[in-house]
């Protein structure tokens, strides 16, 4: 089924749940009865193709308007990817850290190889809250003040203040894989662990860490494959003004 503007935004979330999360992080929140995908973007304030280009780009793996994306706010994939931080940070990842916990107080036995798991996912997110981190305190108040600059067609005092020496190829420099670690952590609790007294449990913790590993995926290729070219553009652009 194609995703359009007069599509039901209910029927959206029966065609894929998932979805939920992409409703989620633009800013709608539910109880919107039998309106349309473009009625209720209109009212929370979403341009409906951008919402639709990102519904269509999750559901779809083999869906990616690159070029399309590049036409759009840089504000809009900003606001939506800082939600997808607070997201994983807040949700996400307390919910995995739980279900770990669980895990290590259940088999007694094993409680060593249990507690490398969560020793080795402690450190994961201390390196996945540096990266965040240095998005959202760096990376996208540049993208955003970088905007703003081309928006007025001048360079503004804040952005020569704060960002005048800064561009995205900094970033790029620090820019580390965020997922092969989560693959790792699978990959352990698939292949070496020995096997579980409550599969159940064992099974929704993998299951959580899946999810994550997806999260991270989509969030990355939004950002390696639409913001970053498209900051790489806007920094041409003010170079030529």
């Amino acid at each position: 089924m194609l995703i359009t503007a007069d599509m039901k935004m209910a029927d959206l979330i029966h065609l894929d749940f998932q979805l939920l999360a992409v409703i989620q992080r633009i800013g709608i929140n539910l109880g919107f009865r039998e309106k349309t995908i473009d009625e209720v973007c209109k009212e929370n304030d979403v341009d409906t193709d951008f919402f639709i280009q990102i519904a269509r780009s999750f559901h779809d793996k083999d869906y990616f308007p690159k070029e399309k994306f590049f036409t759009f706010k840089a504000e809009w994939l900003i606001h939506f990817l800082r939600r997808t931080h607070q997201c994983i940070l807040e949700y996400k990842i307390p919910e995995i850290e739980e279900k770990i916990k669980l895990m290590v107080e259940d088999l007694k036995e094993t409680t060593r190889n249990y507690e490398l798991i969560k020793n080795f996912f402690t450190e994961y997110i201390r390196e996945l809250r540096v990266h965040m981190e240095l998005e959202e305190t760096q990376v996208f108040p540049y993208v955003l003040a970088l905007s703003e600059c081309i928006e007025s067609k001048t360079k503004t005092e804040g952005f020569e203040k704060y960002f005048n020496e800064y561009n995205i190829q900094r970033y790029l420099e620090d820019h580390n894989d965020i997922e092969e670690k989560v693959f790792d952590l699978k990959n352990i609790l698939i292949k070496y662990l020995p096997p579980p007294t409550d599969s159940c449990k064992y099974n929704s913790l993998l299951f959580e860490i899946f999810k994550l590993e997806k999260d991270l995926q989509d969030h990355s290729k939004l950002e390696d494959k639409v913001l970053i070219p498209k900051v790489k553009l806007m920094e041409n652009e003010l170079e030529n003004l």
